[in-house]
């Protein structure tokens, strides 16, 4: 298999753009985020009410499961 970069740069500069946007958005619920107990984070992101913090969630675990496996990562 031959993994084929070109055109990544411009690809991921699109992806940076729309990443700080959901950033930007994750930041302005962190001071509520920060005062929750789990079960209520929980009860948040499952209640499908806030769309951004429900796409934060899912590929949180999309990264997480699939990509950066903590046994496989150091803190670099």
């Amino acid at each position: 298999m031959i993994l084929d970069l070109t055109n990544q740069a411009a690809i991921a500069s699109q992806i940076q753009t729309r990443l700080a946007v959901l950033q930007d958005r994750i930041a302005e619920r962190l001071p509520i985020w920060r005062k929750l107990s789990l079960k209520q984070k929980r009860a948040w992101v499952k209640s499908g009410k806030d769309p951004i913090m429900s796409l934060a969630w899912v590929t949180f675990k999309y990264l997480r499961d699939n990509v950066f496996q903590t046994e496989d990562m150091d803190n670099g």
